[in-house]
C-alpha cells in the first residue's frame, strides 16, 4: 500500500480564560446610577397601578355600600312619608304598610277600642294605634275617633314605638274607592 498520510485531530476552540478577581472587582457592578436603579425597586408600582387600585377600592366601597342599603335600608314595599295637608284631604301615597322611617302606617280599620285603634296593613299585619286628645282625625273633613267605622282605609301619621304599635298625632280616611 501506499504511505499513509496522517491528517491532524482538530482541537477544540480554547474557551476564554476566565476573569481574574482583580478584573471583577475593578468594573462597576451596575451600568448608569446606582441610586436610580435601587429608586425604581423599592417603587414596584406605577402611578396607572396607584390609579387602577385607587378605582378599585372606590367600586368595592360603593358595591359594599349598596348590599348595605340593601340589607340593612327600608324595604321596597314601604311607601314615602307624606304629611296630610292642613285642610285634611289627603295627598298621593302609597298603601300598603309603614310609611318610610317609621312614621305612620296605611290600612283598614279592624276596629276603634277607647283611645286605641288597630289597623291591618296591606300586607295583613295588624298595627296597634293609640292616640291622644292632640290627634287629629281627618275624614275628608275634621273627625271623632267614632266616625272612624271597620273596613275604612286610613293613613296614621306619628312616632312608631318599639313594640310595632304608633302613637298618632294624625288619622286620615281614604275617600271610599
Amino acid at each position: 500500500m501506499s504511505a499513509s498520510t496522517t491528517q491532524p485531530i482538530p482541537t477544540p476552540p480554547e474557551e476564554p480564560a476566565a476573569p481574574r478577581p482583580e478584573e471583577l472587582i475593578a468594573e462597576p457592578a451596575v451600568q448608569g446610577d446606582l441610586t436610580a436603579e435601587l429608586q425604581q425597586v423599592a417603587r414596584p408600582f406605577g402611578k396607572p397601578t396607584l390609579v387602577l387600585a385607587g378605582l378599585l377600592v372606590l367600586a368595592l366601597a360603593f358595591a359594599g355600600g349598596a348590599w348595605t342599603h340593601s340589607a340593612f335600608g327600608p324595604s321596597s314595599g314601604s311607601s314615602s312619608a307624606r304629611t296630610a295637608p292642613a285642610d285634611g284631604q289627603q295627598q298621593g301615597g302609597g298603601f300598603g304598610g309603614r310609611a318610610a322611617g317609621g312614621r305612620g302606617t296605611v290600612g283598614t280599620v279592624e276596629k276603634v277600642d277607647g283611645s286605641t285603634v288597630t289597623v291591618k296593613t296591606m300586607q295583613g299585619s295588624e298595627v296597634t294605634v293609640s292616640t291622644s286628645d292632640s290627634t287629629t282625625v281627618g275624614v275628608t273633613q275634621p273627625g271623632k275617633l267614632s266616625d272612624l267605622k271597620p273596613g275604612q282605609t286610613v293613613t296614621v301619621q306619628g312616632r312608631t314605638g318599639t313594640d310595632g304599635s304608633v302613637t298618632a298625632q294624625a288619622i286620615v280616611a281614604q275617600p271610599a274607592r
